[in-house]
């Protein structure tokens, strides 16, 4: 027979038999297309999640959660549309008394969205009768593994909780939603192997480059070189070249992928993001490689990723490179731990012994490697930690080890203040340019480079728990961090215990962001049509929409323009200039989606907003929200509008008589809140014939809060609104005082704010014989750019305490 015929035969039979099977037993065939389904579905999950980073996996995840529960018609579109979307009422109703005690404002709005989905119908109503059953779950520190009250339990699915939780304990959310990942789709896709460079090496080829990403302390180049000893490719055979790009080196790298793809042979390319304008050439070698290249041509690439916060703006690698390879992405462990591990793994036993006064000179480079690792890890902590993301790297910590053997060699004293100065302001603060941040690594190195760090007598800590080493070897070193760092906590950093909640928070807000942008802001599996739920967006928030102020009536009642009066004319047009821009964009946008107007660029873009609940980035520039270096607000669109509306309101209040400020001015709900603040030292400067660049701020915390002010004082304002991030104001005390567990953002009682001279600040200070904390005052978490101004604040710690905690005073506090 002809092997065509003989194949065609045996086919045919193979068919045959397969239709036999699929007769008799179905149930079979049905088992193997899950199993085939399953398995097919993991292997292309694991496959990408290899070259994702570690806070972009559970992303993935969820997404892949959300289309099999889809396609298995387990998924309730609104439920998941709540999830992902994280909706808050517009205009919630009042809260009770009862229920202001456990619920915050935000999240009593969340609820009154999740009515909107039917299994929680009675949810506020719920709320506000099991009163103390609900405040008891609200309080424990794991809610996702505690049953919820009344008959909630019984009546939620597993998936059904994720929204409650959603709704009250967002800080939550990711642990929760990462065990019912386990417990719908397995284990193996939330917990992933160790890196295995063989299983990697094992999925490309001459098409497929391998792409890895470098983070600090992992060298791709050890297990590359590795699996090519075993394999045959080093470089004394002459088939392995590796090739730190750097200006120069173009050539270098064209000629070996060249020669290697002919005769085969690996190619090693380090640090290519390095090479941005050479990079397109690349990119056209590789592909030319991919057409006709030897089968054991292999090119190995690895570049940096851009800084967090520019990942989404700086692409320096080509796509064209990126689609092609095998990506991978072997983060290391982020805690404090591992990071001090990797620190003190950068010295060597050569390092300690060439001191010649060894009994200083070994707990100060340990105490170097565990600074570094604060600063490193810090950064995790969001604006708390670091109001800018700084690239420290192992260079800093080598040059300020030399830096410290030469200054203890040569000087009889241990200079302190020299190393604090060299290492604070020139390595580490080199690349720091927030003066607060500054002043936080400053605290570090006063905190640490201290004479009872080498003094055996001394009870000194380098972190609550931890101790410094005075004597050993390298390893003994090595094996102290390993037996005896504390477990991880922000405590080590210096921070209180609820950053970890704001982090997790701050997790949970960035999954789901990222989730609903991807998707195009639904869930993933269809649910209510976009046009439709804008036009109803629309309707309601023209339907709440205040007026714009009558400025020529206004104007016309105005004899005298004090600062005050001058600052308030501004604000009412600002808020016209914003109402009349969402109104008329509102008003566009309905007759475009009536079909009475075409629809523009500018209208479909504001539809993608409003259903993705965002804020129109020209709305907020309007507001000043945002600026040079980004995006300031970090409020959703439903949250945003409910706070636009109550600064209406303040305005609104002012604005009867422009020369009769209210009793405590709302500082939060201005728009130029430090414009407010000048206006207060100019009317001071005018009274006492001062110029105004002389004026400083001085700050006294009251005893009341914002309702509770009858009238402003004859010098200076009260101003009310400001919460404390990281600490809170102990009112008894009249200090700065530890936060209470789980509250975030405690919110201050009225502060007088008056205009005084350096000389009367002083004077205040000493006479008082109180230790103040410069609180800095930011217009939102975001911090940074968002510097308002420096409140002087009493505390009875001192003050790098609340330097370290990141304390700070903002008016939004999300």
């Amino acid at each position: 027979m002809a092997p065509a015929k003989l194949k065609r035969a045996l086919l045919d039979e193979a068919a045959e038999r397969k239709k036999a099977i699929v007769a008799e037993e179905p149930e079979k065939l049905e088992e193997r297309m899950n199993y085939l389904v399953d398995n097919i579905t993991f292997k292309v999950f694991d496959a990408t999640r290899r070259g994702l980073l570690e806070r972009h996996k559970l992303i993935l995840a969820t997404q892949l959660l959300l289309k099999i529960m889809s396609k298995a018609g387990e998924l309730n579109e609104i439920e998941a549309d709540y999830l992902v979307s994280g909706k808050s009422s517009m205009t919630p109703p009042q809260m009770t008394n009862k229920v202001q005690e456990f619920l915050t404002p935000k999240q009593w709005a969340n609820a009154c969205a999740l009515k909107e989905v039917d299994a929680f119908k009675n949810i506020t109503e719920d709320l506000e009768l099991g009163t103390d059953a609900w405040a008891e779950w609200l309080e424990f520190e794991r809610p996702e593994a505690e049953e919820l009250p009344g008959e909630w339990d019984k009546r939620c699915t597993a998936f059904q909780k994720l929204l409650i939780l959603r709704a009250l304990r967002q800080d939550r959310v990711t642990t929760a939603l990462t065990q019912f990942i386990d417990m719908r789709l397995g284990q193996r896709y939330t917990q992933q192997e160790p890196f295995d460079m063989e299983d990697t090496f094992n999925d490309s080829s001459f098409r497929q480059p391998l792409f890895f990403v470098l983070f600090p302390g992992v060298d791709p180049g050890v297990a590359i070189e590795k699996i090519g000893r075993k394999l045959g490719f080093t470089e004394e055979k002459g088939n392995y070249v590796s090739i730190s790009m750097g200006q120069g080196q173009e050539k270098n790298a064209e000629n070996t992928i060249d020669r290697f793809s002919k005769d085969g042979g690996w190619v090693f390319l380090q640090n290519i993001h390095l090479m941005s304008t050479w990079l397109p050439t690349l990119d056209r070698k590789l592909e030319i490689v991919s057409e006709n290249g030897h089968e054991d041509f292999r090119a190995f690439l690895s570049a940096e990723p851009p800084p967090m916060l520019l990942e989404h703006e700086m692409q320096t690698v080509p796509e064209g490179v990126l689609q092609a390879s095998i990506k991978v992405a072997n983060e290391p462990p982020t805690d404090l731990k591992a990071t001090l591990r990797s620190s003190y793994a950068l010295f060597d036993q050569s390092v300690l012994d060439k001191s010649t006064k060894p009994k200083a000179h070994k707990p100060m480079i340990f105490a170097l490697a565990f600074f570094h690792s604060l600063v490193l890890g810090r950064r995790k902590f969001g604006f708390q930690g670091f109001s800018r993301n700084y690239p420290y790297n192992n260079g800093d910590i080598t040059v300020c080890a030399d830096v410290l053997h030469n200054y203890v060699e040569g000087r009889d004293k241990l200079p302190w203040e020299d190393l604090k100065y060299i290492w604070g302001e020139i390595m580490y603060g080199g690349h720091i340019t927030d003066a607060w941040d500054r002043r936080c690594m400053s605290s570090y190195l006063e905190v640490l480079l201290v004479d009872e760090l080498v003094d055996e007598k001394a009870d000194f800590e380098l972190a609550p728990g931890f101790k410094p080493l005075l004597e050993g070897d390298f390893a003994a070193y090595r094996s102290y961090i390993e037996e005896a760092m504390p477990s991880e906590s922000p405590t080590l950093f210096g921070l209180h215990p609820n950053a970890e909640i704001g982090l997790l928070i701050e997790n949970c807000e960035s999954l789901f962001k990222a989730i609903f942008t991807l998707q195009g802001g639904s869930a993933g599996g269809g649910g209510v049509n976009k046009e439709q739920r804008v036009k109803e967006l629309i309707q309601e928030m023209q339907e709440g929409l205040p007026p714009e102020f009558q400025m020529l009536d206004i104007k016309a009642r105005v004899k005298e323009k004090t600062p005050y009066v001058v600052f308030v004319l501004q604000e009412l047009e600002r808020m016209n200039a914003i109402l009349g821009l969402m109104g008329g964009g509102m008003r566009e946008l309905e007759l475009g989606l009536s079909g009475a107007l075409n629809i523009s660029d500018a209208m479909d873009a504001l539809i993608g907003f409003l259903y993705v609940n965002s804020v129109p980035p020209n709305w907020l520039k309007m507001c000043g929200q945002i600026g040079p270096t980004g995006n300031y607000n970090r409020k959703n669109l439903a949250d945003w509008y409910v706070n636009l509306k109550e600064r209406h309101a303040q305005l609104d209040e002012w604005a009867r008589d422009p020369y009769q400020r209210p009793p405590s001015v709302w500082i939060a709900g201005l728009f130029n809140p430090m414009g407010y603040v000048t206006a207060c030292l100019q009317m001071t400067a005018r009274a006492k014939s001062l110029p105004l660049d002389s004026m400083m701020i001085s700050t006294q915390v009251m005893h009341f809060f914002g309702d509770a002010a009858e009238a402003q004082p004859e010098e200076g304002t009260y101003v009310h609104g400001l919460y404390m991030e990281g600490a809170r104001w102990n009112v008894e005390l009249n200090s700065v005082f530890e936060s209470e567990p789980k509250d975030l953002h405690p919110m201050m009682p009225v502060i007088l704010i008056t205009g005084v001279t350096s000389e009367e600040l002083d004077t205040l200070k000493t006479a008082s014989g109180d230790v103040f904390y410069e609180c800095p005052v930011y217009t939102t978490t975001i911090r940074g750019p968002t510097f308002t101004f420096a409140a002087p604040l009493r505390t009875i710690k001192p003050p790098w305490v609340w330097i370290l905690a990141g304390v700070a005073l903002v008016m939004q506090p999300d």
